[in-house]
């Protein structure tokens, strides 16, 4: 498997605009070992390009080449803490605007895309009448069970 790098794929230049996410995220040794490997698409349903450098997690939707999140890893004796973490707010490159959302999906990202994990795809507030699957092909492209928006519960 091919080491995610910058030059793996088209990028935009950083966003005019970025918000403090605040996500929080411990991962082990091995974990980290997933997430330096990244993610580079390999079909039109990939909708992520994920790379490491200097520590730096870049997320950037494979389509576009916007990044929409950014986290900062730091070792701490034998795991690695996100130490910082941001989410795209230029309204060029991307509309979302639900901290929360935002951090549940990162989330999923790193857990089911990144790591291998059983996930569950966090639907978005305001998505329950969209039929089973569709919200999720757009922001991920592969199929997940899914979990109703809080709103929608």
């Amino acid at each position: 498997m091919d080491v995610a790098t910058r030059s793996s794929w088209k990028t935009l230049s950083p966003p005019k605009s970025c918000e403090p996410l605040r996500f929080e995220g411990t991962f082990s040794d091995g974990e980290y070992q997933l997430i330096r490997k990244g993610v580079i698409p390999k079909a039109m349903e990939d909708k992520w390009f994920i790379f490491l450098e200097n520590d730096s997690l870049h997320f950037h939707r494979s389509w576009t080449g916007a990044e929409i999140y950014c986290i900062r890893l730091q070792q701490a004796g034998d795991v690695w803490r996100v130490s910082d973490s941001w989410v795209n707010r230029d309204p060029e490159q991307y509309r979302g605007s639900d901290l929360a959302y935002e951090r549940e999906l990162l989330r999923f990202i790193i857990d089911g895309l990144m790591l291998r994990k059983p996930a569950t795809f966090p639907l978005p507030p305001g998505s329950g009448a969209a039929p089973a699957g569709v919200v999720q092909h757009t922001y991920i492209g592969r199929a997940f069970p899914e979990k109703p928006a809080p709103d929608d519960e």
